[in-house]
């Protein structure tokens, strides 16, 4: 499945009075030696084991009762889910109709097991955003070559067309083509090149770019950067001459998880200071919640490890509610992954506003 606003939101629609169990793991990169594969079986049902005591724990019994007469006849997809090749994988199990729904994802997930009144979709959330297409620039001598990442792979078939004229000569449209050769030095102009990824990042909406195999083209792209702008660049040290693609996957992916990072607490910082300064941001849980119901949030800032429900299951737990009314109005999400540090006072919860 891919990763879209729509498709988690139709996760997000799957309800059932009786509840929705949703299992996550990743698959990719794990050995599949039978061994392995038993072992992570294993974890599985510790982990739904884990689900049962907490609804039993919580008084919810009837519930645990239904849970458990599901579980042994969903036994193939739980073998499915332990063997899984694909980077992430679910389950989606409503307990009414004991009717599974499985998938697979080109993002790594985590391993979650949770029985809600809907399809829990805070894991997909966050691949989602993780995900976010971005740009990868590999510059050899004789030319630069352009790509998009996305949701874990790299589109080779995705060369995007960059200007040929160096910044304050006459403008021209892009032109076809992908490869830059013109110019002087290494084959190709700097700036030209520069003007051309700029453009190439507002057009295709980037926040993270990773240019391997000449550094200088990161201070020229950042030169002539917006300070509004939200684009983190990366360079790799190495360079991409005589390399394949696949052998700078694991070293882009790296930069492009750091990238990710560095973009969050700018965030973070930017929401604090627009709370403070003009107030077009808002802080912590009641607040948030109110500018989502009236739709007034244009961007929610999350930090789920610091949001905790006092509910017990199977209602919904907070940072679901928040993220269900987002993906409701339209709002833009971003879960924060070890940057919230700064939202501890505001609950973990920030949004901007339109």
């Amino acid at each position: 499945m891919n990763l879209t606003r729509e498709s988690i939101r139709a996760i997000d629609a799957i309800a059932d009075p009786c509840g929705v169990l949703s299992l996550y793991g990743d698959g990719r990169g794990v050995s599949h030696q039978r061994r392995d594969i038993a072992e992570r079986a294993r974890a599985i049902r510790r982990r739904l084991g884990r689900v049962e005591a907490g609804l039993r724990d919580a008084g919810a019994a009837a519930v645990a009762d239904q849970y458990r007469r599901w579980l042994p006849r969903i036994e193939i997809e739980l073998n499915r889910l332990a063997r899984a090749t694909s980077p992430g994988a679910a389950l989606f199990l409503p307990l009414s109709t004991g009717e599974p729904i499985p998938l697979e994802l080109p993002m790594p997930v985590g391993e979650h097991a949770r029985v809600e009144p809907t399809g829990h979709v805070m894991p997909l959330v966050a691949a989602y955003d993780e995900g976010r297409p971005a740009g990868v620039v590999v510059a050899s001598r004789a030319d630069v070559r352009v790509f998009e990442w996305r949701q874990g792979g790299i589109d080779e078939q995705l060369e995007l067309p960059l200007p040929c004229r160096a910044r304050g000569s006459e403008r021209h449209p892009p032109r076809p083509g992908g490869a830059v050769r013109p110019g002087v030095g290494r084959g190709y102009r700097i700036d030209a090149v520069a003007e051309g990824l700029r453009w190439a990042a507002r057009q295709r909406g980037w926040r993270r770019m990773v240019i391997a195999g000449d550094p200088r083209l990161r201070a020229a792209v950042l030169c002539g950067l917006p300070l509004e702008a939200d684009l983190e660049v990366r360079t790799l040290g190495a360079g991409p001459e005589g390399l394949a693609m696949a052998a700078l996957a694991a070293e882009i992916a790296a930069e492009l998880d750091a990238a990710q990072r560095l973009y969050e607490w700018r965030l973070v910082e930017r929401v604090l200071d627009a709370a403070l300064c003009d107030q077009s941001a808002t802080l912590g849980v009641d607040a948030v919640v109110t500018e989502l119901d009236r739709g007034g949030v244009e961007h929610l800032i999350i930090d789920p490890a610091r949001l905790r429900s006092n509910a017990p299951p199977p209602h919904t737990s907070e940072s679901e509610r928040l993220v269900e009314l987002a993906l409701a109005t339209g709002a833009e999400i971003t879960p924060l992954e070890g940057t919230g540090a700064r939202l501890a006072d505001a609950e973990g919860v920030a949004a901007l506003l339109r």
